[in-house]
């Protein structure tokens, strides 16, 4: 699985660096950081010392512009249980670093070549150029930390989550807590099956995270005769098949509140995008769910 981490010198990014080191530690797995210089910014190389361009870790701590990268670099290091006397710093790569009020560093980080970890820089709009980068297909999901007032209303979240979220060609993954080993997932499901890939890359958080998978669905009112779909029964058996624990949840009321009273109980909340299909947007229940203190895997 491709993995694209998205970082912004936020702290929420960090939590999804650590995921994302969680996911690089299965087989098959490999992640890239990319950093988005803004389009017209001061760019003050000068102020980056000659010294930093060299192999030093210690060095490199002695730079303060380079820290939310640096900071990155060693989550994932730690999630990859890198041993605390490895020599090996591996080759630098050029990077762009966010230092505050829209303004970036240019310098270097050091990635070992087999941390499964590659780094990217792009320059323009945050949110125009991730989904740029997702164009090729080459990427199988995207991680970005949430950016959001506590408690604030859907329309009043920073864009650039949401953007991504609405339009990317792939699932996105947003952070707004740490997502452990052994937390429950909570997949949503709406009155359209989700898709195969959905269900795929579900079941791999799921092993990986070491957690069962709760399966929600929110009718209005109260149905004794409900049963899941076909395709919906078919796969929770085919995850249990896998030694995985599933539990089928049928409560009835408001999604958006019950949704929303649940998630938090959980390390990450799936939920698939606008039911009605409309290119661009996301529906009530995601975009609630975006903008709370929850882990939100929107689907494709």
């Amino acid at each position: 699985m491709k993995t694209l981490v998205c970082i912004d010198g936020q702290e929420n990014a960090l939590k999804a660096v650590r995921l994302a080191g969680k996911f690089a530690c299965a087989a098959s797995s490999e992640a890239s950081f990319l950093c988005v210089q803004r389009q017209r910014t001061r760019i003050r190389t000068e102020k980056v010392p000659a010294q930093a361009m060299g192999i030093s870790a210690d060095l490199w701590r002695q730079v303060p512009e380079m820290k939310y990268l640096l900071d990155a670099e060693e989550v994932f290091k730690e999630t990859l249980r890198w041993q605390k006397d490895r020599t090996d710093n591996g080759a630098l790569h050029p990077a762009l670093i966010q230092v505050g009020d829209g303004v970036f560093e240019v310098g270097k980080v050091q990635v070992g070549s087999d941390t499964g970890a590659h780094l990217r820089t792009r320059v323009g709009v945050p949110q125009e150029e991730i989904l740029a980068e997702l164009e090729d297909g080459r990427y199988d999901l995207v991680m970005l930390g949430a950016h959001r007032i506590a408690g604030c209303p859907w329309s009043e979240i920073e864009h650039g989550p949401l953007y991504v979220a609405q339009r990317a060609p792939c699932p996105v993954v947003v952070i707004g807590k740490e997502f452990e080993e052994g937390q429950r997932l909570l997949v949503c499901v709406g009155e359209k099956d989700p898709a195969e890939s959905t269900l795929d890359l579900v079941s791999i958080i799921a092993t990986r995270m070491k957690g069962g998978i709760e399966v929600l669905t929110v009718p209005r009112k109260a149905d004794a005769s409900f049963q899941f779909s076909p395709k919906v029964s078919s796969i929770m058996d085919t995850w249990s098949a896998k030694s995985l624990k599933v539990t089928p949840k049928v409560v009835a009321g408001d999604p958006v509140t019950v949704i929303l009273d649940m998630a938090p109980h959980y390390g990450l909340t799936v939920c698939s995008p606008d039911e009605k299909g409309k290119k661009g947007r996301l529906g009530k229940v995601t975009r609630s769910v975006l903008c709370s203190h929850v882990n939100l895997l929107v689907a494709r």
